[in-house]
C-alpha cells in the first residue's frame, strides 16, 4: 500500500500517544503511569487516518523487479523432504 518502514515506525509512535491525547491537562499532570489507558485498534486506526504513504507506486515496483530477479525464491515443503534423503 506504498508505507515504508519508517512509516509504520511513525504510525507506532503516534499511535502509542492516543491514550494521552484522550486525558485533560489536569489529568495528564496528576496520572500516574500504571493508570494511563492501554493503546488499542482505535489508536491505530485514527493515527492511520491522518498518514500518506511516502513510497510511489513507481518506485515499489522497482523494488519488486529487482526481488523477481535477485530476491530468495519460496519454495515448496516438498522440495525440502527430499534432500533428507
Amino acid at each position: 500500500d506504498g508505507y515504508s518502514g519508517a512509516d509504520l515506525k511513525n504510525l507506532c509512535t503516534d499511535a502509542s500517544m492516543g491514550p494521552m491525547r484522550s486525558l485533560t491537562d489536569d489529568e495528564m499532570m496528576s496520572i500516574n503511569a500504571d493508570e494511563v489507558p492501554p493503546i488499542s485498534y482505535k489508536h491505530f486506526r485514527r493515527s492511520l487516518r491522518g498518514m500518506n504513504p511516502s513510497v510511489a507506486q513507481s518506485d515499489l515496483q522497482v523494488y519488486l523487479d529487482w526481488n523477481d530477479k535477485y530476491g530468495s525464491k519460496v519454495t515448496n515443503e516438498l522440495d525440502d523432504d527430499d534432500d533428507d534423503n
